[in-house]
């Protein structure tokens, strides 16, 4: 079964028949996006007053707030301003206006970042739009806030290089952080030579992120995660439910060594049908690399199949990004051994379309 699984993922013929929109040229494209959402970012023009910031909160939800995400656990370091995410319609008690708030939304018509971004207005804190237009872009342009319009066509969750680097670069543009332009190159560079091996050219044999696939198909899958692959870890959970349309949920540590491995036992059939892939990169902390070896013994132990997918590259920024590109890689090809088109999302649509009716 599982040479036949190959064969079909090896097999061009397979991409021109389900990805109809040629998903898989988006996911390629990411190093090079990288670096034109950082060139861009660097170039945005501020108010001066927007250096004067002793927090930031990025708001948004889906792949329009992962960035966000993968932002304060990049930057969460002494000296940095504390970088949070709101996925709600209120933002957090301590906002003021010494707060910058970057409004999060690709489409520019979210519902829940709209709503913030109003919440950031009327409070007086220092906001910024990035969006590639609808009412986000309207009331910006009403409020006078600085906007960031993305040039590119395609999914929220294909943008993320905009999502993230943007946001980043504006951070480093008002010195609110180190500037790490060697960096981003360094990353995009890990990131290019990374995309070669997993690309859909590449055999099966020779490809870790279709033998990942392969091993996931069937599977309930969790993601497990920790300290600055939290954000990772999540982005992997979105993209298997969104690209493969599967169920996927996400355990982050050490949180997850003081409650879910008790919960390991029952059901017992589950044990069986799932698979813990555990994300890992060389410069994590120690004692979460000691959790996971624990945690690999306490799911053999329940039955469960483990992988472990490890993030490259001498910096923070390039480890995160590698381990990204990896999931992206990974959910596309088990959306295709599912028998999905990556790209459409019809529930997250029916959702939209349901809670217009229900106003």
């Amino acid at each position: 079964m599982v040479n036949d699984e190959a064969s079909f993922l090896d097999n061009l013929e397979t991409y021109k028949s389900l990805d109809i929109t040629g998903f898989q040229d988006r996911i390629g494209d990411l190093p090079y996006q990288c670096l034109r959402a950082w060139e861009q970012g660097l170039k945005f023009s501020l108010p001066d007053d927007y250096r004067n910031v002793r927090n930031v909160i990025v708001t948004g939800v889906g792949g329009s707030a992962i960035g966000g995400e993968l932002l304060g656990d990049l930057i969460s370091k002494d000296g940095s301003p504390l970088v949070t995410v709101c996925r709600d319609y209120h933002l957090p008690p301590y906002l003021s206006t010494d707060s910058l708030v970057i409004a999060s939304s690709y489409s520019g018509n979210t519902e829940e970042t709209i709503a913030a971004f109003d919440d950031a207005i009327q409070r007086g804190a220092k906001v910024i739009a990035v969006t590639t237009g609808g009412k986000l872009l309207e009331l910006a342009d009403k409020e006078g806030v600085p906007v960031f319009l993305i040039d590119y066509v395609g999914e929220p969750r294909a943008a993320l290089g905009y999502s993230f680097l943007v946001p980043l670069a504006i951070l480093q543009h008002l010195g609110l952080i180190d500037d790490i332009d060697e960096d981003v190159l360094e990353a995009a560079e890990v990131l290019l030579s990374l995309s070669h091996r997993l690309e859909p050219q590449i055999l099966t044999r020779d490809n870790p992120a279709k033998e990942l696939a392969i091993s996931l198909q069937g599977k309930l899958i969790v993601i497990y995660g920790g300290g600055m692959l939290s954000g990772v870890a999540r982005r992997w959970k979105t993209q298997f439910n969104e690209n493969a349309k599967t169920w996927a949920f996400v355990e982050l540590l050490p949180e997850a060594g003081h409650n879910a491995i008790a919960g390991l036992q029952w059901p017992k059939p589950i044990g069986k049908k799932a698979c813990g892939v555990l994300l890992n990169t060389w410069s994590l902390h120690p004692r979460i690399k000691l959790r996971y070896q624990v945690i690999e013994e306490l799911l053999g132990d329940a039955g469960v199949e483990c992988r472990t997918v490890d993030g490259v590259g001498k910096s923070t920024l390039a480890q995160m990004l590698s381990a990204v590109l990896f999931g992206d890689y990974t959910s596309y090809y088990l959306a295709l051994l599912n028998g999905e088109d990556p790209s459409p999302v019809s529930p997250l649509d029916y959702l939209k379309s349901r809670l217009k009716d229900l106003r």
